[in-house]
């Protein structure tokens, strides 16, 4: 009792006070300590994680899943792409904050291998630049419980030789059904480094006095769960168009059991807009997209912003043809102009996959891709996911067209077809257009609809290309007639089918009357060299066509760049002029456009006599259709 009662004694004290007040000081800042550390981790591991997982897929996106499906560990890249790709994500590094590698992986065995990253400052300096299927000794368990879980992992916080990181490891399928991991590292600051910064916060804070503590810990506490909210809101909701991320949608079905259904829905070619008018236009046209598609929707289903150019839209217990009518409905809308400012409206075009009684999220978001990009390849609107889509079942339909176009070549049996196109002047064919043909075993013709799709991830399609180049500039070479050919982008940026077809074009004497024809939106992605190698075609006197003149992403300022020689209006527009009054609008305004500028006009896809006869009163003075002639051989057609 008397030792209690001097306790007492000594707390009433001033040194008992002083006493008092240190250790509640201490007690204070230790609490304090505690909380702000607990608090930086939390934050730490929020922020990071969607920084990390950003980076990841968008180093994936500018990839493209191309390059992983062409080379591996026994096929290396050209040394050029391989810099090329370098130097893409040495810029995607620069535009994100705090993140210092992005880079992908592959794992042989119980062996991880870098394929291809970023290099900073310090790499170079150390000279160790990035290296294709570079060994990785030290790399940590969840780059493998990623790849053979194949969910994305994120890993705690540690330190290796080259600092202190966070790093997200995202599997990522290629086109043969095997995975590669994307990744992302961020230098954090070590459990030490927070640790000594929340001391010295909460000492600081303590110093001010005890009085002002709780209510600052109350402070403190509301404005964490203010900005949980706001990271929580960016990461859930897209600020452009105000819809729930996909990221939403799987957090939200967690621990669904119910089958569900789904839409994704793409916009073709959507990159296109934003470097022809801007990313202002384009954001804004994102937004007139998700209004248009909510409109459309009804209670029973949930509309969600994918990816840049991408919507998904969640379905409850829809069958195939209720799901196929609904996304019908939403192309439909997609499809309607959208005034982009005062001066321009813009028509924007759409695929969709679908995919019906699925539990899994991740799994619902991929078979919908597989068949939103079944569509995309084979130029349909929309299709409904099914077994055969999956990548080892379509693995055996793409093997089959490659032995297909193998033997083809084998035997002669790539060959160029032409179709007629009528001069209205004289109302005689001196113009033909060269369209590429497949003869199989059995004599059956087929449409590049068919084979084209494989030939383009194969080092064959520049062999398709100039067996067509070839076959037709000899038939035409000792002609009068002119001819037409198409060329994608993937052969304009081609150095050596450039060369080859500039080599014929001199040697078959075909100066005067070869018209190239590109997609104009097919090469907004490589604008600069497009040009330049479209120069160099007309500085040899090669004509120029716009194809599809009037798709939906047609721009004046980029055409009269092109300095195209003829427009071809786009053939939906022609299919549909006499019953479709918007689109008699669209082919007016550009008959008035192309005639102010002195530019022929060329009209595909006219079918009947009603439609010639329609473009002949506009003074359209080429024509291509059935009504005209079909695509033939060369030995069944009259070629002057």
């Amino acid at each position: 009792m008397a030792k209690d009662k001097g306790y007492a004694l000594f707390f009433r004290t001033e040194r008992g006070l002083i006493a008092t007040l240190f250790i509640l000081y201490f007690i204070a800042t230790l609490t304090l300590t505690g909380l702000t550390f607990r608090a930086s981790q939390v934050e730490q591991l929020s922020q990071t994680s969607s920084t990390l997982l950003t980076a990841a897929r968008s180093g994936g996106h500018l990839i493209g899943r191309y390059f992983h499906d062409l080379y591996g560990l026994n096929r290396e890249p050209g040394q050029a792409q391989y810099r090329m790709i370098v130097a893409t994500l040495d810029q995607l590094v620069a535009d994100l904050p705090d993140v210092e590698y992005v880079y992908s992986m592959d794992v042989v065995g119980e062996k991880a291998f870098f394929i291809v990253s970023n290099e900073t400052h310090l790499d170079l300096q150390r000279g160790t630049p990035s290296t294709f299927y570079n060994p990785y000794g030290s790399a940590p368990e969840e780059l493998f419980e990623a790849y053979h879980s194949k969910t994305a992992i994120f890993t705690p916080v540690y330190t290796n030789e080259w600092g202190t990181f966070r790093s997200a490891f995202v599997p990522t399928q290629r086109s043969d059904g095997s995975y590669f991991v994307m990744a992302a590292d961020m230098k954090v600051d070590g459990p030490n480094t927070l640790l000594m910064h929340s001391l010295e916060l909460a000492a600081l804070v303590s110093l001010l006095g005890l009085a002002p503590i709780y209510p600052l810990l109350h402070l403190y506490h509301q404005l964490r769960q203010r900005r949980e909210r706001e990271l929580e809101k960016e990461l859930y909701y897209d600020p452009i168009t105000g819809l729930p991320r996909i990221a939403k949608m799987e957090a939200d079905l967690a621990e669904n059991e119910q089958p569900m259904g789904g839409i994704l829905i793409n916009l073709d070619e959507f990159h296109a807009v934003n470097t022809l008018f801007g990313y202002d236009v384009g954001d804004h046209l994102l937004f007139q997209v998700a209004e248009a598609l909510r409109a459309q929707l009804p209670a029973d289903t949930t509309l969600y912003r994918s990816q840049v150019d991408e919507y998904f839209i969640l379905l409850r217990g829809y069958d195939e043809s209720r799901a196929s009518n609904l996304a019908s409905r939403l192309l439909a809308s997609v499809f309607e102009p959208i005034k982009a400012d005062d001066q321009r409206r813009i028509t924007l075009t759409a695929r969709a996959g679908i995919v019906l009684n699925e539990k899994d999220p991740v799994r619902l978001q991929h078979d919908a891709r597989e068949a939103m990009d079944e569509a995309s390849r084979n130029g349909r609107a929309l299709v409904v996911f099914n077994e055969a889509l999956r990548p080892e079942n379509r693995y055996e339909t793409n093997l089959h067209w490659l032995n297909e176009i193998n033997e083809a070549f084998r035997h002669n049996r790539v060959q160029p077809w032409f179709q007629p196109i009528l001069d209205a002047n004289t109302g005689q064919v001196r113009h033909y257009e060269a369209l590429a043909r497949l003869l199989d075993g059995e004599n059956r013709v087929h449409t590049p609809f068919h084979f084209l799709p494989v030939i383009r991830k194969s080092h064959l399609y520049r062999q398709l290309t100039c067996a067509i180049i070839d076959q037709s500039f000899s038939l035409f070479g000792p002609r009068s007639s002119s001819l037409s050919i198409n060329l994608t982008r993937y052969d304009l940026i081609d150095e050596e089918t450039i060369n080859y077809l500039l080599r014929e074009y001199e040697h078959q004497g075909l100066q005067g009357r070869l018209i190239i024809e590109v997609i104009e939106s097919e090469s907004i992605g490589y604008q600069d060299e497009v040009l330049r190698v479209l120069k160099r075609l007309k500085e040899a006197g090669i004509q120029l066509a716009i194809d599809d003149f009037g798709s939906g992403y047609s721009n004046f300022d980029h055409m009269l760049k092109i300095d195209a020689d003829y427009l071809k209006i786009d053939g939906s527009l022609i299919r549909s002029v006499l019953g479709n009054h918007k689109a008699s609008v669209l082919v007016e305004a550009i008959i008035s456009f192309a005639s102010s500028l002195d530019i022929p006009l060329i009209a595909e896809f006219v079918e009947d006599e009603q439609i010639l006869d329609y473009l002949k009163a506009r003074d359209v003075r080429f024509m291509q259709g059935y009504v005209i002639g079909r695509p033939a051989p060369a030995d069944q057609l009259q070629i002057a």
